[in-house]
């Protein structure tokens, strides 16, 4: 759940590392920390959910 409010908290604020008007570059640090943010979310997950859904490492 803290994952997700991080994720929404992220967009909504206007803070941003590296502005978006800065063509690819802005985007990509973005994705960045929403991909970390997901990762995060699934190494805190249950096992049970991980067997589930096969993201065992």
């Amino acid at each position: 759940m803290l994952g997700i409010v991080f994720m929404i908290g992220y967009v909504v604020f206007p803070f941003d590392l590296i502005p978006d008007f800065l063509s690819f570059i802005g985007i990509v640090d973005d994705l960045m920390i929403a991909g970390i943010v997901v990762n995060w979310m699934v190494l805190l997950s249950p096992e049970t959910l991980k067997k589930k859904h096969r993201l065992m490492r």
